[in-house]
C-alpha cells in the first residue's frame, strides 16, 4: 500500500531554545530533576520531581525500558609521526554490533576518523597503562573509513578495551569534551547491552531506589533494546520532512517482554503502558506494525527470522481498519515460536511524526528536545499541538533542555481503559 503522509512543514516545529537553557553537565542526583507532567486529555501541566513518579503513574502499569549501554567509541590515537588523530566508530563491518563487542581481536568497523594526511595502509596507536589498540587504515573516503582494530591483552572483549582507552561521545550541544562525570552519568544505571553511541536520555533520571519504589507501588518493568546510532543527532535539512531519510537502528526485545506486554494487555486492572524516552516508543511501535503484517499474512515476513520496519512502513497501513494490540503482540509470539526463537532481532527506521497514530504507548517519559528534531516530531504526534504549550511552560519556569535536562511525562489523549 501506498503511505499516507501527510505535508508537514518544519517551521511548524522551530521554537527559540537559549543556550542557557540547555544543560551541559547533569545534576547530582538523578531522580530529583524536574519533571514537567502534561496531560493531553485535559490539556493540563503539572510542576512535579521525577522522584515523585511513582505517585503518578497508576497502578497496574507496565514501564518498558531501554537497557542499551553506551560505548566509549570515541578514540584518541597517535600517528608514527606524533601527529593526533581522532575516530569515531559507528558500526562494524559484519555482524550484529552486539556480536562485535564481545568479541576478541581482530575486529573490523566502519569510522570517522579526522585528522591529516590520512592513506590506506597507515597504523595508529594508543597506549593507556597496560593496555594497546593500534588501528589499521584499510580503506578512507571523505573522512568514512574501514578500520582493523587489533589490542593487547588479547583475552579482553573489544568493549571491555574501549571502556578503558575510549572517551564517551557526548552530544555535540554539549560544547564541551567529555569528562569523567559523562562516564558515570551519561548511562541508565540498568544499562546491560553494550551498542549504543548515545544515552537513552528519559532513563538517566532512574536509580535504582526509584525503580524499586515504582514496584512498590504496584507498576512493573519490561526491558527491551534500541542501540542508539549518531544519526539520533543529525538534524533534519529539508522543509519537507516527508523528504527527511530517517536511519536504521538495530533492536531486540526478548519473549519475557512480549509475554509482559500481552499479560498488561490482558489484564481488566491495568494501567498505562509507559514508554521510557523516543527509543523505546520507536522500538514498541515497530513492534505492533511487524505484527500487523503477520496477521495480514504476509508471507515473506512470517518466513524471515528477523524484524524490519521500514521508514514509511506504518503510514501505508494507516488506511485500513487495524487489529487491537493484543491480537498483534500474540502473533508477535506465535512468529517466535515458529522459528524457536527467546528473543526478537531485527531493526527499525520508523519515523513517527504528526498524522501518525500510537497503537501501544499510553504515556511517555521523555526529555525536551531541539527545534527542527526527529525527536520533537514524535512528541508533537503523541500530544498534538498542546507540544507548543508544554515547551513554553518548560521555557518559562527555568526547565533545563537536551540530554542532560530535565524530563516531562506526555499523557496520550486517548489512554487505553
Amino acid at each position: 500500500m501506498e503511505p499516507l503522509l501527510p505535508a508537514l512543514s518544519l517551521e511548524e516545529y522551530w521554537y527559540d531554545l537559549p543556550p542557557e537553557s540547555i544543560a551541559r553537565y547533569p545534576i547530582p542526583q538523578r531522580d530529583q530533576c524536574r519533571l514537567l507532567v502534561a496531560d493531553a486529555r485535559n490539556r493540563q501541566l503539572h510542576h512535579h520531581i521525577f522522584a515523585e513518579l511513582p505517585t503518578l503513574l497508576p497502578k497496574g502499569s507496565l514501564l518498558v525500558r531501554n537497557v542499551t549501554q553506551v560505548v566509549p567509541v570515541r578514540l584518541f590515537l597517535r600517528k608514527p609521526t606524533g601527529g593526533r588523530l581522532e575516530i569515531l566508530l559507528l558500526q562494524p563491518v559484519e555482524g550484529s554490533v552486539e556480536e562485535s563487542y564481545a568479541a576478541y581481536p581482530p575486529v573490523e568497523w566502519w569510522g570517522l576518523v579526522r585528522g591529516r594526511g590520512l592513506r590506506p595502509g597507515q597504523e595508529f596507536t594508543v597506549v593507556v597503562g597496560q593496555r594497546q589498540l593500534s588501528v589499521s587504515l584499510r580503506a578512507f573516503d571523505s573522512g568514512r573509513a574501514h578500520l582493523v582494530l587489533a589490542w593487547q591483552p588479547a583475552t579482553e572483549t573489544l568493549a571491555e578495551l574501549l571502556h578503558a582507552v575510549g572517551s564517551i561521545p557526548i552530544p555535540p550541544y554539549l560544547r564541551r569534551e567529555a569528562e569523567q562525570i559523562d562516564r558515570e552519568y551519561y548511562q541508565t544505571v540498568y544499562a546491560t547491552l553494550p551498542g549504543s553511541v548515545a544515552a537513552p536520555t528519559a532513563g538517566l533520571h532512574f536509580t535504582e531506589s526509584l525503580l524499586d519504589k515504582l514496584q512498590q507501588a504496584g507498576v512493573a518493568v519490561a526491558d527491551l533494546c534500541l542501540h542508539i546510532g549518531l544519526d539520533t543527532f543529525k538534524p533534519i535539512q529539508v522543509t519537507d520532512v516527508r523528504s527527511h531519510r530517517m536511519h536504521s537502528e538495530s533492536i531486540s526485545v526478548p519473549r519475557q517482554t512480549l509475554e509482559q506486554v500481552s499479560s498488561f494487555l490482558r489484564s481488566p486492572e491495568r494501567g498505562w503502558l509507559v514508554a521510557v524516552g523516543t527509543t523505546s516508543v520507536r522500538t514498541l511501535e515497530s513492534l505492533y506494525w511487524h505484527g500487523v503484517r503477520l496477521l495480514l499474512g504476509q508471507q515473506n515476513v512470517w518466513e524471515s527470522p528477523t524484524l524490519q520496519v521500514g521508514q514509511w512502513d506504518a503510514y501505508g497501513l494507516l488506511n485500513m481498519p487495524l487489529p487491537p494490540p493484543l491480537e498483534v503482540i500474540d502473533a508477535l509470539l506465535q512468529w517466535l515460536d515458529n522459528h524457536r526463537l527467546e528473543q526478537l532481532k531485527g531493526a527499525t527506521e520508523l519515523m513517527i511524526m504528526p498524522g501518525y497514530r500510537y497503537q501501544l504507548c499510553d504515556a511517555l517519559i521523555t526529555n525536551f528536545h531541539q527545534p527542527r528534531s526527529t525527536l520533537l516530531l514524535l512528541v508533537g504526534a503523541f500530544v498534538g499541538d498542546f507540544w507548543r504549550h508544554i515547551y513554553a511552560e518548560a521555557l518559562a519556569h527555568g526547565y533545563r533542555f537536551l540530554s542532560y535536562g530535565d524530563a516531562s511525562l506526555l499523557i496520550n489523549p486517548r489512554p487505553s481503559p
